[in-house]
């Protein structure tokens, strides 16, 4: 377990992600075939190691926290070293990630291909649907649309 994994066992990413994507904790315990009381358990301490390490990732990157939602797996704040409002994500599939907001020159990027990569993941993990050109935008634009659907804050 580290920092990137939000401090999660297999067992709870599983869990946690399940809930995440709306699944109901007596559907998680019949699909896992565990008790409902395991599944509130887990997502107990599922939530509260998402929440820590989001804090953790704020305060590793002098993010000022502006709102915190462990269920969803996301942080809202403000980097003052790059002036610009910042997003730190857990997903399953990412685990943790810090975002800036800005508009970067993406074409001349070499991590071009890998934030795309992740952006996509990051959709697809919390079953966003993504618009048919979205292997042609670039990461700083997408990622906009992506953050207010994750945040559901207005851009």
């Amino acid at each position: 377990m580290s920092l990137t994994s939000g401090y999660l066992t297999t067992k709870q990413t599983r869990i946690w992600d399940l809930s995440a994507n709306g699944v109901s904790e007596s559907s998680i315990a019949r699909k896992l075939r565990i008790t409902r009381q395991t599944v509130h358990k887990a997502l107990d301490t599922a939530n509260a190691k998402v929440n820590e390490s989001l804090r953790e990732t704020a305060k590793l990157n002098k993010i000022r926290i502006e709102k915190i939602e462990p269920v969803k797996g996301f942080l809202t704040g403000y980097s003052a070293h790059f002036q610009t409002e910042a997003l730190v994500t857990f997903s399953a599939k990412n685990g943790v990630q810090v975002w800036y907001r800005h508009e970067g020159d993406c074409r001349n990027c070499e991590q071009l291909r890998t934030c795309r990569d992740t952006l996509l993941a990051e959709a697809k993990d919390r079953s966003i649907p993504l618009p048919k050109d979205s292997e042609e935008i670039m990461p700083s634009e997408f990622a906009k649309t992506l953050f207010v659907r994750i945040t559901g804050e207005p851009e």
